[in-house]
């Protein structure tokens, strides 16, 4: 077999294997049309046109949602609006930050006086003390220690939700023996070209990723949007057992699994908001979350090349064309059809997903697969990360370890 033959042969596997993606996808999907019943541990189950937020009461089945603030992410205020008005489940929101300079504090107390009758709390300062941890799992600590709720549910600062989507995520609970359930997303907002690139690269294979582990029943869990019930937490050791790693997410769903609980993907598809973002940090971002998947399997990682078929059929028009009788008409045929195949699946996704991605935008995603392959070279070479202001080396399991490079000090 010829390199290009492999090449070819590599492209055609992958073709494949996002097609089924796509189809898991949309077929997943299908079922939020449904009518999905409220939560039933829910005190009040307001009527379809009724926008008040449920109170909060600290009798069982309420829900604490914790948010860690660090810096002005996009739309921040509007990102903390959105849940000011959820329905269906009684909740609160325990805002949590490290420090009152943090200018997300202003965004909170900004939001939190636009609405005065909305549950939000705002804790600052608390979590473990631990030098080399991870700061979101700090602020993880310390909000969850001023929760009241029956269930935790973990949602970043840059996510944006509709008014039912977290009743209808937690009604996955209603099954005792599920301990987390995690949200699928995808970008929003995007207007500069690397915001462009991070949404396609969401829509297109962090979110296609999540549903086919999910289908083939591997944890996977996605700390972007993500509840755990008290009990799966306290079983678990808490937040505070996760300082030493930077992946808590996926480690807190292997834990919860390990303790014998399910773990369940939801219907649900909340926004992650993201307008502007050079290309740079869309791509150290990229090449950062390879690196915690490639530290928890490098066979899986390595693996995942396959879900990314244009580059190896462009490669093997460039083997092919070095050869001694020019570019054959196969090599080329296969690029052009996996190209296409590609957009197609794009625009499948955004539609099913209900992405505000516009055509415009979707036609770019050939350049983000090739973005995206560079990407996933990086990981062979380096394990180092930045995140947060904090650099770290990563060990298995994204244990973090210190790293080998001192960050320039601030000037």
């Amino acid at each position: 077999m010829t390199l290009t033959t492999a090449l070819l042969a590599v492209a055609a596997i992958g073709a494949f294997l996002t097609t089924v993606q796509t189809g898991l996808v949309v077929r997943l999907l299908r079922k939020r049309n449904r009518k999905i019943r409220p939560f039933a541990g829910g005190r009040r189950e307001p009527a379809a046109n009724d926008s008040r937020p449920a109170a909060f009461t600290a009798t069982p089945s309420r829900v604490s949602i914790l948010k860690p603030l660090s810096g002005l992410d996009d739309g921040l205020e509007e990102n903390l609006a959105s849940f000011a008005r959820l329905t269906g489940v009684g909740y609160e929101v325990v805002l949590s930050a490290a420090c009152e300079d943090d200018p997300a504090v202003a965004a909170a107390r900004r939001a939190m006086a636009r609405f005065p009758e909305a549950p939000f709390r705002l804790v600052v300062g608390g979590g473990t003390g631990i030098a080399l941890s991870n700061p979101k799992v700090e602020r993880l600590v310390a909000a969850a220690r001023a929760a009241r709720g029956d269930i935790f549910f973990v949602s970043d600062s840059n996510v944006r939700v509709e008014p039912g989507d977290v009743a209808s995520t937690v009604a996955a609970f209603d099954d005792p023996a599920v301990g987390c359930v995690s949200n699928a997303f995808t970008g929003a907002g995007a207007r500069s070209f690397g915001a462009v690139i991070e949404s396609l690269h969401l829509l297109t294979f962090v979110l296609p990723g999540t549903i086919l582990a999910a289908a083939g029943g591997v944890a996977c869990v996605v700390g972007k949007s993500m509840a755990l019930t008290r009990a799966a937490h306290d079983a678990i050791g808490g937040f505070a057992a996760f300082t030493h790693v930077l992946a808590e997410d996926q480690a807190i769903g292997c834990a919860v699994k390990a303790a014998g609980f399910r773990i369940a993907l939801s219907t649900v598809v909340v926004r992650n908001v993201t307008v502007t973002r050079s290309l740079g940090r869309a791509l150290d971002r990229q090449a950062r979350w390879g690196k915690i998947r490639f530290s928890f399997s490098k066979l899986t990682y390595t693996g995942e090349l396959l879900l990314n078929p244009l580059p190896f059929s462009l490669l093997a028009c460039g083997g092919a064309a070095l050869g001694p009788s020019g570019l054959p008409p196969l090599p080329l045929a296969a690029a052009g059809a996996i190209l296409l195949l590609r957009l197609s699946q794009g625009f499948v996704l955004a539609r099913a997903t209900r992405a505000d991605l516009t055509a415009a935008q979707l036609l770019l995603l050939p350049a983000k697969d090739l973005f995206q392959f560079a990407t996933q070279v990086v990981p062979y070479v380096s394990r180092e990360v930045d995140w947060q202001g904090h650099r770290a080396r990563l060990g298995p399991g994204t244990h973090l370890m210190p790293s080998r490079h001192v960050l320039p000090a601030a000037a």
